[in-house]
């Protein structure tokens, strides 16, 4: 499902939901949420823009369900959970052999840390004294 306009944690995580199948609920609800916001304030600190927990604009979307897609598939394989498939535009993995949710997590982190890395990040300089 896309979600176009304005959106906040819950829309991120709305769409984390949305395209991975069997997230437990002890990952599901207020964990996720806690989960994406931590995305979120990673991406504050690593770009140096505020990003608010509401009105979520446009370029940060995408970024952040990767992030949080990442997190989520890193729980889920530490707590023994498996999917049947995950998929996101042309890219989709399906169930096999062990290892499934470890080669999501790594894909997600990795296509998540590409868009991030596309946004560039605030430099500041100090003087020292002396």
């Amino acid at each position: 499902m896309v979600r176009l306009g304005v959106w906040n944690l819950g829309s991120i995580s709305a769409s984390v939901l949305d395209l991975v199948p069997d997230v437990p609920t002890s990952i599901s609800g207020t964990r996720l949420l806690e989960l994406a916001d931590r995305k979120r304030r990673f991406v504050e600190d690593y770009t140096g823009q505020t990003i608010g927990s509401n009105s979520i604009d446009l370029k940060w979307q995408s970024i952040l369900t990767n992030l949080t897609i990442a997190e989520v598939t890193s729980l889920m394989a530490l707590q023994g959970a498996d999917v049947s498939s995950t998929k996101l535009g042309d890219f989709s993995v399906s169930k096999g052999a062990g290892g499934n949710l470890d080669i999501v997590s790594r894909r997600f982190e990795e296509r998540g840390m590409e868009e991030l890395k596309s946004m560039g990040r605030d430099v500041r300089f100090y003087k020292a004294l002396g």
